[in-house]
């Protein structure tokens, strides 16, 4: 999944500057983006980096391995390796995430 992708499939908006900038990062809250209910994310491989901070009952499934999250949990995603995110209870996952691109990152290094 691209930027771009993303952009059109959750938020339903693009950032005018997106094509412009030499990185990008944005921040959004995972309720404004799930919407409610939800289910499973697909297993896809995004090009973007990924942090996510969430609490609820969660399944990560990477490549070869499953994580089952219960309560306050930091979740990195790469562009290397795909995954699949499910809610496992009926209490609502809350939590932010940011994404950002490898141009973004690489001005720090």
């Amino acid at each position: 999944m691209s930027l771009e992708e993303f952009y059109n499939e959750k938020p339903h908006w693009m950032p005018a500057n997106l094509q412009k900038e030499m990185g990008h990062f944005n921040v959004f809250r995972l309720a404004d983006v799930l919407g409610k209910p939800h289910g499973p994310m697909p297993y896809r491989r995004i090009d973007f980096y990924k942090v996510t901070f969430m609490t609820g009952l969660n399944r990560i499934s990477y490549a070869d391995r499953v994580l089952e999250l219960d309560g306050p949990a930091l979740v990195f995603s790469n562009p290397l390796i795909p995954y699949k995110w499910e809610h496992l209870s009926g209490e609502e996952t809350t939590g932010y995430f940011c994404i950002f691109t490898e141009a973004f990152f690489s001005q720090f290094g």
